[in-house]
Formats: C-alpha cells, structure tokens, sequence
C-alpha cells in the first residue's frame, strides 16, 4: 500500500535538496527549517523504532504460553530506571543504570577491538605478499600499497614522543597517508553533491519540472532577506544572529 504522504515527496525532496545549500548563502530560516524537519524525522523514527523494537524483543516476550519469562524483567527493571531521569529525587537510580549498561556493554564490545584489529592486519599482510606468488600485477601492487599505507597509518598513532627520534620518519608517512585519505574522502563526498547537483540539472533539461517553483521561491526569499531580514519581522529577531 502506498504512502498517504506519496504525493508530496517530490515537493518534500526538492525543499529539502535546496533549503540544504542555502547554508551557502547564510544561515537563514529556510535552512533552519529543513535542519529541523531533517533531525526531527530522525530523532522521530528512533524513538517509533526504538519503541518498536522493545515492543517485539521484550513486551511480546514477557510471557510466554501463559508463563512469565524471567530473564525479560532484566530490560524491563533497566528501562523503568533509565525512566528515573525524569524524577530529580531518583537520579541516582538513573545513574546507576547508566553506570551498569555502559560497563557491560564495554565489557562485551572491547574483546572485539583486538580480534578485528588482528583480522584487518593479518589479511592486508597476506593480500600483501601475493605480490611474490602471482608476480607483479595492477591488483597484487595495489594490494601491497594499501598495506603499506595501512603500516604508516598506524605507525602515526602507535608511535609516540618517548620513541619519536627513530620513528620520525614513519610518523611523517603516515600524516601523509592520512591526509590523502581525508582528501580522498572530501572529494567523494563533494562529488556525490555534485552528482547530486547535476541529475537536478538534467531533470530540468529533459522537461521543467512540477516542482521548479520550490528553488524559484526559495530564490525570492534569500533576496528579500538580503535587502530586509526577516529575522527582523519576528518577536525579538533583532537581537538573535542569523
């Protein structure tokens, strides 16, 4: 069945896309209400997820053929105390499930951060050496320089002042590393915008679109509120900064 709201996606799509980029005008209301229509929807659908997800694991799961199951008063007790952070008189017992889920969870996640570092090693290492078995090709080079690369990546943030004199070198590599890989992951983002910008260009090359009048108005706006503010036409806007 189709969403009731199907029809206003296309309207919603294009606000969105534009209200976005004109952040590069300035921070004005248009891009304010898109950032919190962004960051609404989101936190919304978290907490319907959330809601949700508690619903089907736990309250489903209380009881069983007619049987209460134990171990689901575990949740149950955390999620009444993390509750707790609404009564001021019973912010310790909020604190205190807090301190409890944390430790836990950091007791489970931790022994992963060694075995993943292990994995990621140990495979870039035998990628690396394929280069000796299957002779000198695009894909056996281009695997022996991510471990390369991955070594002096690491080597930037494993060495540290007390070793610096004789580790230097490999420090100053791996900056480099790791600033090509920031560039590399700033032009792809920047590329995926402009990817962005371009279908909206051919969209309208191929036909005017039924929805040109959101970025037309939208022009109009920044326009007006170049010559006047409108922060101005709102109750103390004057004092605020755009």
């Amino acid at each position: 069945m189709a969403s009731p709201i199907e029809p206003f996606m296309p309207y919603l799509n294009t606000f969105i896309f534009f209200a976005a980029y004109t952040v590069l005008y300035k921070n004005n209301p248009v891009y304010r209400i898109a950032q919190s229509l962004v960051v609404g929807i989101g936190a919304g659908y978290l907490l319907v997820a959330n809601i949700n997800a508690f619903n089907k694991s736990v309250v489903t799961q209380t009881f069983i053929d007619g049987s209460l199951n134990w171990a689901m008063l575990i949740p149950w007790i955390l999620g009444i105390g993390y509750c707790t952070i609404f009564v001021p008189k019973l912010i310790n017992v909020y604190r205190a499930v807090s301190i409890l889920t944390l430790t836990v969870g950091m007791g489970v996640v931790l022994p992963y951060g060694p075995a993943l570092f292990w994995t990621i090693t140990t495979g870039y290492a035998q990628n690396a050496l394929n280069i000796l078995s299957e002779g000198f090709t695009v894909a056996s080079f281009g695997q022996l320089l991510t471990a390369v690369a991955y070594a002096l990546g690491l080597s930037y943030f494993f060495f540290t002042d007390a070793v610096s004199k004789p580790t230097t070198t490999f420090r100053n590599l791996g900056r480099i590393v790791l600033l090509i890989y920031t560039a590399m992951t700033i032009t792809t983002t920047a590329l995926g915008k402009i990817n962005l910008v371009q279908w909206k260009v051919l969209d309208t090359l191929n036909g005017i679109p039924s929805t040109w009048w959101i970025p037309a108005l939208m022009f109009v706006v920044m326009a007006i509120d170049h010559v006047y503010p409108l922060k101005n036409m709102l109750g103390g806007g004057s004092k605020a900064e755009s």
